[in-house]
């Protein structure tokens, strides 16, 4: 009897499941050793690859920087404005326009550790950096003082033959205003020259500090440079250190000396060493940590796998006895207590099979409905059903009526209530809404924000349905704080093969809905919805109107177009104008070089026009749109600029006369190509166009104020013929000067009533 308790105890789930997770446990322990003591070798060699791979990024970020320096110095040969410097050295238009473009440079080079570049002058003895023109002296003995680079290294540099030179990181300090003495920081001086050019070179100034910031890679702070001879050209220790070459070309990548390792590369670029002093201790005390770490886990995880290996083996057999029992008893109610998720699923089956009729017949039903769903999303859609089983759960031989409802929500709707649930609620109202009146009736969403609704029952129907739609409006009104609904309703019934013609009749009468924030039926069909563009001539009005940054103007084009939509107008034309109207105003913001980002940092306004409900939120967006671009255009138009500022003062003062660009380039001593070439370049505009622009503004001042004759108009803003003034105010105002006369009374007109 014992034997055979014995056998059955060692035959038992308990016992095969404990000795199965010892087995697993022992395996796991031997790899675990194996695997601790092929990682206690190996884990030096990892620590020092580690740090090879720094080295190798550190020297890499440097030499890339480094040539990045010589070839924006570089590009400066063929720069313009030093060689205008080089043929003249009093163009102070192209000293000013170096300095800028200098300036520039340093700003978006800033992060890469340039402090400044400069042109040095050795013929004329001058130099032009990012704060403009500058004398050696200034330059050498108050900005950028050096005992190590003073005025005369600089000036012996005209001397040398090379390229490109970088000179080893230095102090510097600037002389202030009150004569004190202040940092500048240490200094890589980097020079580029040209054999073509022997009188003046480019030079840089690197920020050595920022560049080990933002390139050095290490555990260890101890970092330096050398060159091929062992001179030092930074070390990041303030006393500094030297290595020599002989030593770098001992051993590989690296060397141990003084319980130091020496970690170092090579520049391809510029021959440089760089070197990583990295203490012993540092790569011992990690290798001595990692092992304790080891240790401890292995002997941690070989105790919580005994422990969890008995816990699981009661755990598992428990709850098998359990429902071995139910078996035995056919009790569906059994109770197991377990989280196991197998064991759960058993017993959920159990109970399905003593369950199945009923189970089975739900299932079934909420199949077919899905089907259902599925056939009508399909026939609506034009596409095939290619199964039988689709095609014989639809009704295809009853004529119908069709109802769409279009969902549109407001912010306030967003921010309380997530998507899926304002999918699912307002789906189940309607559908539950629909079904109570017409229990032969399917509703099903074809896009996020569109559900339609097919209702089998005859034409004399339609009044009952329409009163169900009329109390689901009432609802839907009642929350229009965060949404409404577009209803599309036609009152006659659909013929049984109509299913596509219907929805596109549906998507049609959405588009007629009238622009408020309520829900709304519509119930009226008259052929395809007239889209809203504007004509040939406003769309040139728009542009000259907004180029020329007259807000008023603008602002009373628009009045006139909303003046077209206010009787018949659909909320969709409305929606089509002002998309119209801000995509040709980012349009010419664009074309003018102004950045218009501040539009969208919130909301882009072709969001917030899906927003607006009403006329007055148009003419708001309108007003703030217009009135934003025109501040962008005259902020624009008043950047300084000495050329353009006088031409354009020119043009003021004489565009009655018979002026031309020779005129205006011989006041500025300039060819007239390069000052029409110069104004085009810097505002897109010809010379041409600016003085049509202010004859033409002016023309307008004189119409409007005077009775004057059109010839006599003409005449006194330069042109001579009467017709080609009248080609030109039409060219750019839309409109000939006898209309803009009009029309300008007719406001003054209805201002005063």
């Amino acid at each position: 009897m014992v034997i055979n308790s014995l056998r059955v105890k060692r035959n038992s789930l308990f016992a095969k499941l404990l000795l199965g997770f010892i087995v697993i446990i022992v395996i796991s322990f031997i790899f675990n050793v194996l695997s601790f003591k092929f990682f206690t070798v190996s884990i030096h060699d990892e620590v020092v690859l580690y740090n090879k791979l720094n080295m190798s990024n550190t020297v890499s970020k440097y030499e890339e920087h480094f040539q990045l320096m010589g070839e924006v110095a570089t590009n400066f040969y063929n720069n313009t404005n030093v060689t205008a410097l080089s043929r003249d050295k009093t163009n102070f238009f192209a000293m000013n326009d170096l300095a800028v473009e200098f300036t520039t440079l340093v700003m978006n080079y800033k992060n890469l550790g340039l402090d400044n570049l400069f042109l040095y002058n050795g013929r004329h003895s001058f130099l032009v950096d990012k704060s403009g023109l500058m004398k050696e002296d200034e330059m050498f003995a108050k900005q950028y003082i050096s005992a190590k680079y003073d005025t005369a290294f600089w000036a012996k540099q005209f001397d040398e033959d090379f390229y490109m030179r970088i000179y080893p990181a230095a102090d510097f300090t600037r002389q202030t205003l009150h004569g004190l003495i202040e940092p500048v920081g240490k200094l890589f001086p980097v020079i580029v020259k040209s054999k073509l050019q022997k009188h003046y070179y480019i030079a840089a100034l690197l920020d050595a500090e920022a560049l080990y910031e933002k390139y050095h890679l290490s555990v260890s702070d101890l970092f330096y440079i050398a060159d091929a001879g062992g001179t030092l050209y930074y070390s990041s220790n303030a006393q500094g250190q030297t290595v020599t070459p002989q030593s770098l070309a001992a051993s590989g990548n690296y060397y141990m000396k003084n319980d130091n390792y020496y970690f170092y590369a090579q520049g391809e670029k510029t021959g440089f060493t760089y070197v990583n002093v990295v203490p012993n201790q540092n790569i011992a005390a990690k290798k001595s940590r990692l092992s304790a770490i080891l240790i401890l886990l292995l002997a941690v995880s070989l105790a919580l796998s005994l422990i969890i290996s008995v816990l699981l083996s009661i755990r598992i057999k428990s709850p098998i006895q359990k429902i071995i029992e139910s078996m035995y008893k056919m009790n569906p109610n059994i109770q197991l207590g377990s989280k196991i998720n197998e064991f759960n699923a058993i017993v959920d089956n159990m109970r399905t099979i003593i369950a199945s009729n009923r189970s089975i017949h739900k299932d079934l039903q909420n199949k077919n409905t899905l089907l259902k769903k599925y056939g009508y999303w399909n026939k609506v859609k034009s596409i095939p059903i290619g199964s039988r089983d689709v095609q014989s759960l639809i009704d295809t031989s009853k004529p119908y009526f069709f109802v769409m409802f279009h969902l549109h929500f407001t912010r306030r709707f967003h921010e309380l209530i997530t998507e899926e649930q304002k999918k699912s609620h307002i789906l189940e109202f309607i559908q539950l809404n629909i079904q109570l009146a017409f229990p032969q009736s399917e509703t099903v969403q074809s896009e996020k924000d569109l559900i339609f609704s097919i209702v089998f029952a005859g034409a004399d129907a339609s009044g009952t349905l329409r009163g169900v739609l009329d109390k689901m409006k009432r609802v839907f009104d009642m929350d229009s704080e965060y949404y409404y609904v577009t209803i599309a309703f036609k009152p006659a019934p659909y013929s049984p093969s109509g299913f596509t013609a219907a929805y596109d009749e549906g998507r049609e009468m959405i588009r007629r809905r009238r622009l408020n924030g309520e829900t709304q039926i519509v119930s009226n069909f008259a052929g395809p919805h007239q889209d809203f563009h504007l004509t040939p001539s406003e769309d040139k009005e728009f542009a000259v109107r907004l180029a020329a940054a007259n807000e008023a103007d603008i602002m009373t084009m628009i009045g006139r177009m909303m003046n077209r939509l206010r009787a018949n107008g659909t909320a969709e034309q409305y929606r089509q104008l002002a998309r119209e109207i801000v995509s040709k105003t980012l349009l010419a913001l664009v074309l003018q070089n102004i950045n218009a980002g501040a539009l969208q940092e919130e909301l882009s306004p072709y969001e917030q026009i899906k927003e607006f409900v009403s006329e007055e939120q148009y003419d708001d967006f309108f007003r703030s749109l217009i009135g934003y671009a025109a501040t962008l255009m005259n902020d624009k138009r008043m950047e300084k600029d000495s050329i353009i500022d006088f031409a354009l003062t020119y043009m003021e003062q004489h565009y009655g006369d018979d002026i031309g660009p020779d005129a205006v380039a011989e006041k500025l001593n300039l060819s007239s190509g390069y000052m029409c070439k110069y104004i085009k370049n810097k505002t897109g505009k010809t010379f041409g166009d600016f003085l049509d622009d202010i004859r033409i503004m002016k023309a307008k001042e004189i119409l409007e104020s005077t009775d004057c004759k059109i010839h006599e108009v003409a005449l006194h803003v330069g042109y001579q013929n009467a017709n080609s003034f009248t080609r030109m105010f039409r060219r750019l105002t839309g409109i000939t000067p006898g209309e803009y006369r009009r029309e300008k009374r007719i406001d003054v007109a209805s201002n005063i009533q």
